[in-house]
């Protein structure tokens, strides 16, 4: 939801101003160093994860109906934790014992199918019947509205909840990790101690229905140390009082509300941001229990503003309400690479865009009307590219730069409020693990005093990258005026030099890329993760592709983006099947293993890339089946002693462990094709588990054929696309350490070579 702008400090307006009027030359010299600034930044590092939101209430729950593209566009921008926030009729709980999941199922399973498949779900607001007449909590509600969370958190995570005999549980397979408690209770009627006591309250019953869950808390709209009416400081209070565990704060930043503010005022108001964050850490340094936890921006545009009914501004009534288009103009550009800049050197560690999906204003895909059909703005493309070309994780080393010349700054040593300097661009250099580096430069230059939505000034950035050393590719992406839209920047192959100039006409941003790899990967370097096999893939396929410069030197093991998904990001490295990621469960620069998406089943062919750092491979082009299997073995070598289990105690099968005949064995492939139900990607599978179609496998040994197949689906607890196939060794069998075994899916036979041990 909007918040107002921050304090602004009419001592930076007014030097921006004088430092706008004096300017003489337009180019600014940026020496950038070989050492990290440990005084920025996470100790020196940049993380900073990039993400968006929606608001789901009643007025826009069907978003996403009628716009096909939309989904693929979200999944494309690699949003961080998608954040919803639930608000209005959105909230279930309409009266006592009385539920309605309509508006929540219409829009969260389709973001829950997108991104990174793991929202932050933010319980914006309490019931109506809970709240007074100007929609804010009755503190007599708030054990209501706990026990209201626990349901939620139970509905979508651990099989549903029944109240007054009617059991309500989510369609969609994906549990929701990150819950936000409250929205802006700073500014909706909540005070300090009153949110003290609901957070205390509402978030241990919420642990107790899934103990894996995390809580981001807060989320103000004013300053931390702003007042409450009863005069206590908003921010220390919380500090103070939380018992409950606390994974992030959270803060929203706008920098006006209202159209009328001239450019150099919004710009201003950024150091304001940084100053915020910097002053939460300080806050929660204070209690042991926060020292560590992080500062997230979960709300950020350039104006917070809107249509609060029949035209009338919401900020600045009885006004007419003014449509604030340096949302999505060659401003926001300026604006948000600067916002991204000094806040990921104050340490925030996630910035979200508000919101997706609106009007011209606000949307990173936008309409005038705020409704379809949508087109995609240069907002988005900003978004993009800051999170594609600095990625968090694994996040960057913020390096060391000196400024001079006209209109430069370093806001980590310069614009400080009125003992500052103002100036009108600003430059952060930042290094990858692979040691690319990426220099973001913002043009924020006024052309005047009075613009509003102003062109901007033409500046030119001289750097010396001497310090560096030498690379062997430079790409730059310039983000201005000048951008193609719908369609986004072309990324420019640049000469790499110790010396090199980029020149920004007006207001914009750009970001140059070096880099000594590319990540390549040959059509012939895709194999079957158990068989090395290449050839076809199959739906939910485990795949091991085999190339250069893929990910990172020293390897990365899956992780986790909750409890039961694998998630498809690691360590900087995505793989896109005609742009879907796919869960990746290994990631190194020469191997990448991922998990082929189910959604390519029917297809004939899927292309396939790999992404590392921002940094894209040539598209292979791959044929698709219905079934591609191979079996594991032991030594992992695609031949040999099959990675099987003696079913009667899951011991390892071996030569000196050989399975009775007449016994039960655990075979284990992938590559067997959809199943019944449809699995989900990257999903840890639990009960009931994905059945293989009836008759799908069959089984020999030894040449025998085994007619008892007891199981043939998805191997329970593991990733969706291992397969189990429980199945009886025949008593005809010629007992052996090394029988033959063959196995088929769908009439498609797994490698020959394998063998397993029956006495």
């Amino acid at each position: 939801m909007r918040s107002p702008m921050s304090t602004v400090r009419p001592c930076a307006i007014a030097l921006l101003a004088v430092a706008a009027a004096a300017a003489q030359s337009t180019t600014v010299n940026v020496q950038v160093g070989n050492q990290t600034d440990t005084s920025v930044g996470v100790k020196g590092r940049l993380q900073l994860p990039m993400s968006t939101s929606f608001q789901l209430a009643d007025w826009n729950y069907q978003f996403f109906n009628g716009e096909a593209s939309v989904p693929a566009q979200l999944t494309a921008l690699n949003p961080w934790h998608t954040r919803v926030q639930v608000v209005s009729d959105g909230i279930p709980l309409t009266a006592p014992d009385t539920w309605d999941f309509t508006e929540l199922d219409t829009m969260l399973s389709t973001i829950q199918a997108t991104g990174d498949h793991s929202p932050e779900f933010q319980i914006g607001t309490a019931p109506a019947y809970l709240s007074d007449s100007q929609g804010h909590i009755l503190p007599a509600s708030i054990p209501t509205f706990a026990q209201m969370s626990a349901n939620m958190v139970s509905y979508y995570n651990t099989g549903g909840f029944t109240d007054n005999s009617t059991h309500y549980q989510s369609p969609t397979p994906y549990p929701v990790t990150w819950w936000g408690i409250f929205n802006e209770p700073d500014i909706n009627g909540v005070t300090a101690s009153e949110y003290v006591t609901l957070y205390n309250t509402a978030v241990p019953q919420m642990a107790q229905a899934d103990p894996s869950i995390k809580f981001v808390a807060v989320e103000l709209a004013a300053a931390p140390d702003n007042q409450d009416p009863s005069g206590a400081p908003y921010f220390p209070t919380f500090v103070a009082g939380v018992t409950a565990p606390v994974d992030v704060v959270a803060k929203h930043f706008y920098s006006t509300c209202t159209q009328r503010d001239m450019d150099q005022a919004l710009f201003a108001t950024i150091p304001e941001f940084a100053a915020e964050v910097q002053t939460m850490y300080a806050e929660m340094a204070k209690k042991s229990a926060l020292a560590n936890v992080p500062v997230w921006i979960t709300e950020n545009n350039v104006n917070a503003d809107y249509n609060a009914g029949n035209g009338i501004s919401a900020c600045n009534a009885p006004q007419k309400f003014v449509l604030d288009t340096r949302g999505s103009s060659p401003f926001f550009a300026a604006w948000r690479s600067l916002v991204f800049e000094q806040l990921g050197e104050a340490g925030a560690q996630a910035l979200y865009h508000w919101a997706f999906g609106s009007d011209q204003q606000y949307g990173e895909i936008g309409s005038p009307s705020g409704g379809p059909p949508y087109a995609t703005q240069l907002s988005y493309w900003v978004d993009y590219y800051l999170s594609h070309w600095l990625p968090s994780p694994p996040g960057q080393d913020i390096l060391q730069t000196t400024t001079t010349g006209c209109c430069a700054t370093d806001f980590a040593h310069g614009w400080q409020g009125s003992g500052g300097l103002a100036f009108d661009t600003q430059t952060m250099a930042a290094r990858n693990v692979d040691g690319s580096v990426v220099v973001l430069m913002s043009n924020y230059a006024l052309k005047g005093s009075s613009d509003n939505n102003g062109s901007g000034s033409s500046r030119t950035f001289a750097l010396d990258l001497s310090a560096l050393g030498t690379f062997t590719s430079a790409t730059l992406v310039t983000l201005d005026a000048s951008t193609p839209l719908p369609g986004g920047p072309v990324p420019q192959t640049q000469t790499p030099a110790p010396q090199m100039q980029v020149t920004l006409p007006g207001y914009g941003a750009a970001l140059l890329r070096l880099s000594n790899a590319q990540p390549t990967l040959p059509a012939a370097g895709v194999a079957n993760a158990a068989s090395y096999a290449a050839g076809a893939v199959a739906p939910g396929e485990i795949v091991s592709l085999y190339g250069t410069a893929l990910g990172p030197a020293a390897g990365a093991n899956l992780e986790l983006t909750n409890p039961y998904l694998v998630s498809n990001a690691l360590a900087g490295v995505h793989v896109l099947f005609d742009g879907v990621p796919a869960p990746i469960t290994y990631a190194s620069g020469g191997q990448v293993n991922a998990v082929v998406p189910y959604g390519v089943a029917g297809h004939s062919s899927t292309t396939l890339q790999v992404e590392y750092l921002g940094a894209v491979s040539a598209p292979v082009s791959l044929q698709v089946a219905a079934a591609a299997p191979g079996l594991f073995t032991a030594n992992a070598l695609g031949t040999g002693p099959g990675a099987i289990l003696n079913n009667v105690d899951y011991s390892l099968n071996t030569a000196a462990n050989p399975v009775a005949r007449g016994g039960y064995v655990d075979i284990y492939l992938t590559g067997a094709g959809a199943t019944t139900p449809a699995s989900v990607d990257g999903l840890l599978v639990t009960a009931p588990y994905p059945m293989l179609p009836a008759n799908a496998a069959t089984v020999t040994m030894g040449g025998v054929p085994c007619p008892t197949i007891a199981y043939a689906g998805a191997a329970p607890y593991l990733i969706s696309g291992l397969t189990q196939i429980t199945v009886q060794v025949p008593e005809a069998v010629t007992p052996g350490p090394s029988v033959p075994l063959a196995v088929a899916i769908g009439g498609v036979s797994a490698q020959t070579g394998v063998t397993l041990a029956v006495q």
